[in-house]
């Protein structure tokens, strides 16, 4: 191999060095968030396991608010039925 594609290649290894370090660091920022994922004892999860926890803990957080906003809309038609209920009522005065 002459100098020159030797260099060239070195700068291609330097490179997909660099972008296989920022895809490890990122997958260890993802582990250090999902739940389950850290402990003592419990070892470090693999490139693909990490990425479908992740996966499924977004769809089950999706899911969660979901339902909150369906017991938001049911506790809100209730407040307004209260609050129109109670409005009609006349108050007694003694």
């Amino acid at each position: 191999m002459s100098s020159p594609e030797a260099g060239i290649r070195l700068s291609i290894n330097m490179r997909e060095r660099d972008r296989m370090h920022d895809l490890n660091e990122a997958l260890d920022d993802l582990r250090a968030v999902l739940p389950y994922a850290r402990g003592g004892s419990v070892r470090k999860l693999s490139k693909i396991a990490t990425l479908l926890l992740a996966k499924n803990h977004i769809i089950m957080q999706a899911k969660a608010i979901e339902e909150l906003r369906q017991l938001v809309a049911t506790l809100r038609a209730q407040v307004e039925q209260n609050t129109f209920t109670t409005t009609e009522i006349p108050m007694s005065s003694d």
